[in-house]
């Protein structure tokens, strides 16, 4: 089934109650797409509207049925960068309706309580974030804790409408880590609240997974971030880091050749059974 083109109407009563915007740019990567579909849908707290910008190859499709998805189309230009995230957040920016907006990124791990305790400390803080985040890089095993104390990685990064006008700003500028820029122009603020995980983990930047590469050294095996602890090769620190058994199976799975970008929909058609 093809993700709907048609444009969001949002009640007033789910504005009440679930007044949140994800936003996600995603192009050429189904499989994880797919899992980012479950990973929306198992959100204790569900987003009012959900951004999805596409600039793949081959459009995008919806593998779990889910309402409020805002799909979004754009067609791969002969001027885009290597990499669009800065071009597709720009997109998505018009069309936000939400008072808390979220960067779901499609190829990382979201607990089900993520946006719920975001959103709840958003109601104190105009940008929230997770520091020390996980990074686990799945072909490997390779895993660390970034060094990030000041900051957040953007997929781990909410921060309340607000802040739009100058986050419009950021995704126009070319030089530098978006989600580093973002953090130092409310550095000095006192608007913004950074906090650990560690209790239950809420996030995992998931690395090395199948589909279009991502930016960073993080995406690669031989990054230095991989040669600071042991490789995870018995995956009992995946499970750590993803408590529900179910899905860090899921993750085992993709490991172990049992889900694959050419059987993901059966896959997934059979888990939601």
């Amino acid at each position: 089934m093809e993700i709907r083109y048609a444009i969001l109407y949002i009640s007033e009563a789910q504005k009440i109650m679930e007044n949140i915007t994800f936003i996600t740019p995603t192009g050429d990567r189904p499989l994880t797409f797919a899992l980012c579909q479950k990973w929306v849908k198992h959100q204790t707290i569900k987003p009012a509207q959900w951004i999805v910008v596409d600039d793949g190859k081959v459009p995008a499709t919806q593998t779990i049925a889910m309402d409020n998805i805002y799909y979004l189309r754009r067609e791969p230009q002969p001027d885009d960068p290597e990499h669009t995230l800065l071009v597709n957040l720009k997109a998505a920016l018009p069309l936000i309706l939400g008072e808390k907006i979220m960067v779901i990124e499609d190829d990382d791990y979201y607990a089900p309580q993520y946006a719920e305790t975001m959103a709840a400390k958003l109601d104190k803080h105009e940008i929230v974030g997770i520091y020390n985040g996980r990074y686990y890089y799945l072909p490997t095993g390779g895993n660390c804790r970034a060094g990030n104390e000041r900051h957040a990685s953007l997929a781990s990064t909410a921060f309340r409408r607000s802040f739009l006008p100058e986050f419009g700003k950021l995704v126009t500028t070319e030089t530098g880590a978006l989600d580093m820029k973002l953090w130092r122009t409310i550095r000095k603020k006192d608007r913004s609240h950074l906090f650990l995980d560690d209790d239950e983990p809420l996030y995992v930047g998931m690395k090395g997974v199948p589909g279009r590469p991502g930016k960073g050294g993080s995406h690669t095996p031989i990054s230095w971030r991989y040669q600071q602890s042991k490789p995870d090769k018995s995956q009992k620190l995946l499970r750590r880091w993803i408590l529900r058994k179910h899905d860090s199976n899921i993750y085992r799975d993709i490991i172990r050749g049992k889900l694959t970008k050419d059987n993901y929909k059966a896959y997934l058609s059979e888990e939601n059974k």
